[in-house]
């Protein structure tokens, strides 16, 4: 019995240890999956003419423009125009019958700071504590995601990332999606900050543990924490502005543009209730609020109206919030609300993977009411300019950056594909570990075709 109780024990060692093996292998080959094998893309080195396109150039109030060329040059757009464009050596692109529009950006995305959800050690998303307004997006994305080329070939070329965790989870940051090093993506690394507002209404018992009685105590101490805590960061701002040789701390530098209202605060707020008390919180502290998330928007629209505050809609593409809303509650409220006046983003609100899929998102806005000119905004010059970069990206213009679609037809239709794509008029390679697959299938396929699919010989039939 001795003896095999030790020949058990012997085994279960062996077996652990091999297992660990195997799971460190999974590991290692999950991360090492995270990494894209594209090379970025260099910078422009000769100008080149886009002609003969349909030029969606999402400035406020431009028509589109038929027959349109675009000359780029030193990664900027030079000169914009309508029929044939001027003649010179650069390198000229035949656009016939397709349609060019500025790059999609994707906001509120966690795109870059994770790669595979079951490997911890590729998850950035997060930091420990519930106050860390000094966690940076742009020092924690991996430049080579495999996730990027995904992205972009759904036309998103830039993202405005946001760290997540906590009540004042971090600073937002703009990237674009091509760079070797954090430094070479970064476009506006302090966009602003997240806070994620507490909910104002009680969870329904099936969704917690909590009674009613118990989330409004804990509704409030959030409350108190996050009065205290920004109060505390209006004192240190006051100080440093009086005494430059106070002494430093790195969270509250990180709120003074927001609290003197040079940067935005992004507010993840969801119900009417939460978004009413968030933007008169916000306002009578002086500070510039955009609401991210915004299902309940339409309810509070003349408050949002009032203060002018933007809305980053989290996904169209959601089932309703409520039993009793209309079937298509969410499809309409990106029209809806940008009738009203309010500025309006639209974002996939899903996990990065499908940042792919933003352009549809705005299609079905399309669909649902919201005018063509105001959703192609939403997911291109509204982000630029809620981000902090308005004045590079996000439209086609004399001046602005040469980061564009060209696509096989028109933009929010979704069978529609991007054909030709530049950051900062550099060109990008339109491939990804799926398009790699794919041409691996399709040989296939045709190998079968022809009868030359590998079959194993007798020879080559491992013996049992």
């Amino acid at each position: 019995m001795i003896t095999a109780m030790i020949t058990a024990g012997i085994t279960a060692g062996i077996t652990a240890r091999i297992a660990g093996g195997i799971t460190l292998i999974s590991i290692l080959g999950s991360a090492a999956l995270a990494q894209s094998t594209l090379v970025p893309s260099p910078a422009q080195v000769d100008p080149f003419v886009i002609e003969h396109a349909t030029i969606h150039t999402s400035v406020v109030g431009a028509p589109t423009i038929h027959d349109g060329f675009v000359v780029v040059s030193g990664g900027t757009i030079t000169l914009i125009g309508s029929g044939n464009a001027p003649p010179s050596d650069a390198r000229r692109i035949d656009a016939t019958g397709l349609h060019l529009t500025p790059g999609f950006i994707s906001s509120a995305t966690t795109l870059g700071l994770i790669e595979t959800g079951q490997v911890r050690a590729t998850d950035d998303r997060t930091e420990h504590g519930q106050f860390h307004p000094e966690v940076s997006a742009w020092l924690a994305i991996n430049p080579d995601s495999s996730l990027f080329p995904v992205a972009r070939m759904g036309g998103v070329l830039l993202a405005l990332v946001f760290p997540q965790g906590g009540v004042v989870s971090g600073e937002a940051s703009l990237i674009r999606l091509n760079g070797w090093t954090n430094d070479d993506v970064a476009v506006v690394p302090d966009a602003g900050i997240i806070v994620r507002w507490p909910a104002t209404e009680p969870a329904p018992r099936w969704y917690t543990t909590k009674n009613a009685d118990e989330q409004e105590k804990a509704r409030q101490l959030t409350m108190r924490t996050l009065n205290d805590f920004f109060d505390a960061a209006m004192a240190y701002s006051r100080a440093r502005a009086s005494d430059p040789s106070h002494s430093n701390d790195l969270r509250f530098d990180r709120l003074r543009l927001v609290l003197d209202g040079k940067r935005p605060l992004f507010i993840e707020a969801a119900s009417a209730g939460q978004i009413e008390s968030a933007v008169l919180w916000s306002i009578q502290r002086g500070m510039r609020p955009i609401i991210v998330g915004g299902q309940g928007a339409m309810d509070v629209a003349d408050l949002l109206v009032t203060h002018k505050v933007p809305v980053i809609l989290t996904g169209v593409l959601q089932l309703p919030r409520f039993a009793h809303d209309d079937y298509d509650s969410v499809y309409t409220l990106p029209g809806r609300l940008a009738s009203r006046g309010i500025v309006v983003a639209i974002a996939t609100g899903d996990e990065p993977s499908n940042d792919r899929n933003l352009v549809h998102h705005a299609a079905v806005a399309v669909a649902f009411g919201m005018t063509r000119d105001d959703a192609l905004a939403a997911i291109t010059r509204v982000p630029a300019q809620l981000s902090g970069a308005g004045e590079k990206y996000g439209v086609i213009a004399v001046g602005s950056s040469a980061t564009m679609l060209l696509h096989a037809g028109d933009p929010l239709e979704v069978t529609t594909s991007v054909q030709q794509a530049w950051i900062d008029g550099r060109s990008l390679t339109l491939e990804s570990h799926q398009t790699d697959l794919k041409a691996k299938y399709e040989q296939k396929y045709q190998l079968q075709k022809l009868g030359q699919t590998a079959r194993p010989t007798p020879s080559t039939i491992p013996a049992k």
